[in-house]
């Protein structure tokens, strides 16, 4: 499953939403009683998925956006991280104290920092960047007088809200809270504002901050790096390749007129999804959503990469470091709601889903030749078709060799001796996650809201239990045959020198 892993329409109209439709799970899926999804469009496009649960007075809200590290080409790799950052900065109302006489120094230090970019990119040498980084930072920190830090945080906090954040991968942007029902109207308020008119302050700052965490993480982790690098030389020319917080190389030299370009391009109301969970009136929510967020002008989306890539080569990295040994080999592979893809889901939980697992039993307990090993479905991302991985640990440097041909050795006989009652008990795994993903207000609101985004129709949970049903040992024997050919693997092996 991508995510800890879609009747009966009522078509009924409202006065300012264009598309609007009941779905009562229960009908559907019994994993889903008494949870009811009403989902609208807005006539600038933004999709609303609203739920109304539970008893007490609270509500989960995410706001996400089709819009990822796929999104981007070389010059603007990373911009999509470094807007979910620069978004907690604010507007022209919150996060400053004086938004006229900031906004000239912001001005100035944009035209600065472009100029500086420039000549560090063609002339590092020159004798007059050292002063014009100075001439930098002097007006950052005259801006930075003006700044009101985590001003967001201290508005939802009074409110009474908890876990406010975001997060970005390769295919989409998400920005959520929970809050009391009550601040439904204040979250509007302040969410819109901020997409219709974001300021970019502190972007200089901001983008340093990024390159350090891009060393601390990648750069700094063999394995991570490691796994950065297997990816690179899988997808050699779609986008997926792409680490979603940019490269080491290019984050000093992203520009803000790119960024904001790549913003002003991508976050618009086509790919948008509000998804509001708990307990409200749907009606009022609606009206809600429309006053706050219906202004925002609508346009055309483009969000297809036209580009497939070649899934039959043999691609190999071998790199050194005084680290863990690490191992990784994966195939490229349909995505959902292709059934393969749902046929792999269940392969990778008959293979590493828990201890009782085939490898965890052969290559943790019996040879005792790693430490960890582990298999994943639908990497880095489900917009556009993937990967399916083997991960290992191997205890020993001098046995990744040995190691890799196990792996190989347990996935193919896998092929010729699965057993129904290894599907069926994968299957109950699959599904207690599922269950225990829409426990809660927030669990809910992520996986319809995931679904809605990268499918297009969070109703692909409603059908997800019955799909994996249907697998049986001769798909997984056929798809292991068609997609999982030696001779056809990417594979990353880490070592110690």
């Amino acid at each position: 499953m991508k995510y800890n892993k879609k009747l009966l329409p009522a078509v009924y109209l409202i006065i300012f939403v264009l598309f609007t439709v009941n779905y009562r799970l229960i009908n559907a899926n019994p994993l889903f009683e008494n949870i009811n999804v009403e989902q609208y469009t807005l006539p600038n496009g933004i999709t609303c998925v609203l739920v109304n649960r539970g008893y007490t007075p609270t509500l989960a809200l995410i706001i996400s956006f089709k819009v990822g590290s796929v999104d981007e080409h070389y010059q603007t790799a990373g911009a999509a991280h470094l807007l979910e950052h620069m978004m907690f900065k604010g507007t022209k109302t919150i996060g400053t104290t004086n938004f006229e006489e900031e906004n000239k120094l912001l001005q100035q230090i944009e035209a600065l920092g472009e100029t500086i970019d420039r000549i560090a990119l063609t002339n590092p040498d020159n004798v007059q960047l050292p002063v014009l980084q100075e001439r930098l930072k002097t007006l950052q920190q005259k801006a930075n007088e003006y700044v009101v830090n985590s001003a967001y945080d201290a508005i939802y906090t009074q409110a009474g809200g908890i876990n406010f954040n975001a997060g970005t991968s390769r295919d989409m942007t998400q920005y959520y809270i929970e809050l009391p029902n009550d601040a439904l109207e204040l979250w509007a308020k302040l969410e819109s504002e901020r997409i219709k008119e974001p300021v970019f302050r502190q972007f200089y700052t901001e983008r340093n901050t990024v390159y350090e965490e891009r060393l601390m993480r990648y750069e700094s982790d063999p394995q991570s790096k490691l796994f950065e690098d297997f990816l690179s030389i899988a997808f050699m020319a779609h986008p997926y390749r792409h680490p979603t917080i940019g490269y080491k190389s290019n984050i000093p030299f992203l520009s803000l007129s790119l960024v904001r370009k790549f913003y002003f391009e991508h976050y618009v109301p086509q790919k948008m999804t509000i998804t509001v969970v708990g307990k409200q009136d749907t009606v009022h929510t609606l009206k809600i959503l429309k006053q706050y967020f219906g202004s925002i002008p609508g346009q055309p989306a483009v969000d297809f990469v036209a580009i497939r890539e070649d899934s039959k080569n043999s691609r190999r990295l071998v790199t050194y470091a005084d680290a863990t040994p690490y191992l990784l080999i994966g195939w490229h592979k349909p995505t959902m709601p292709h059934f393969d893809d749902y046929v792999f889901d269940v392969i990778a939980e008959v293979l590493a889903g828990g201890k009782s697992s085939r490898l965890y039993k052969t290559m943790v307990l019996d040879a005792q030749i790693v430490s960890k090993v582990n298999a994943y479905n639908g990497y880095p991302g489900a917009r556009y078709d993937n990967l399916f991985i083997l991960e290992a640990v191997p205890k020993d440097s001098s046995q990744c060799e040995m190691v890799e041909e196990l792996l190989y050795r347990q996935l193919y006989a896998l092929g010729t001796s699965c057993t129904q009652e290894e599907i069926n008990a994968a299957v109950r795994r699959l599904e207690s996650a599922l269950i225990f993903d829409i426990d809660t207000n927030v669990g809910i609101a992520r996986l319809l809201s995931y679904y809605q985004t990268i499918t297009g129709d969070w109703r692909y949970v409603l059908t997800y239990s019955d799909k994996i049903r249907k697998v049986t040992c001769s798909d997984v024997q056929r798809v292991i045959n068609t997609y999982c050919k030696k001779e056809w693997a990417t594979v990353a092996i880490l070592k110690k020198p």
